[in-house]
């Protein structure tokens, strides 16, 4: 997005320098751990029945903000058992996410002319992240690091889900989904019932 015109002490071309600077080094040097964005599969089965929640396995690429400088416990106990409170931030830009398989996970705002904010497409609720080799939910989002007119990165709070049982769709064989073999309707609505 090109930056606004009018400027009072920091000139336009300082502030496009430093919106490259930032991408750049978020997409090129430091935010470059590999962390898989488990994206919900928002669609029925069958029969419409309610089952195990499936995803899509996209890989991409954050920087991790490790929760590390704290000296206390953070396993809360209940009379039901005692949950685990681990949790960490994860930085990614904009624009790695605009980009990402053609801008598909990208939700353009289009509020007016020549508008190309957006926000990225993930569902806080049901998507999950797997980070070295444990899996987390999203308990809060939000834009960060503006530049005069736009927000160059998104930060993700996420919190350790030792509850969720991840299954990949691409375990689709033959139509049917899974160990179980459950029958499975495709994203494009397509209902996969058989050898099809």
């Amino acid at each position: 997005m090109a930056t606004k015109d009018k400027t009072y002490l920091v000139s336009n071309k300082s502030w496009d320098r430093y919106k490259k600077t930032i991408k750049n080094f978020l997409n090129f040097d430091s935010g470059r751990q590999t962390v898989i964005w488990a994206k919900h599969v928002n669609q029925m089965l069958y029969n419409g029945e309610d089952d195990h929640p499936v995803y899509y396995k996209i890989m991409i690429e954050a920087l991790c903000y490790y929760n590390a400088f704290r000296n206390w416990p953070i396993n809360i106990q209940s009379t039901t058992g005692e949950s685990d409170e681990e949790n960490l931030s994860l930085m990614i830009s904009a624009d790695y996410i605009q980009h990402l398989d053609d801008g598909k996970y990208w939700l353009p705002h289009k509020f007016f002319e020549g508008d190309d904010s957006g926000y990225w497409d993930f569902n806080w609720s049901e998507d999950r992240f797997v980070i070295n080799g444990m899996v987390y939910k999203p308990t809060g989002d939000t834009q960060i690091a503006q530049a005069k007119d736009e927000a160059l990165l998104f930060l993700i709070i996420l919190k350790r889900d030792r509850d969720t049982k991840l299954d990949w769709i691409s375990q689709i064989e033959w139509g049917f989904m899974g160990k179980g073999k459950i029958a499975f309707a495709g994203k494009d609505g397509i209902l996969f019932n058989g050898k099809t």
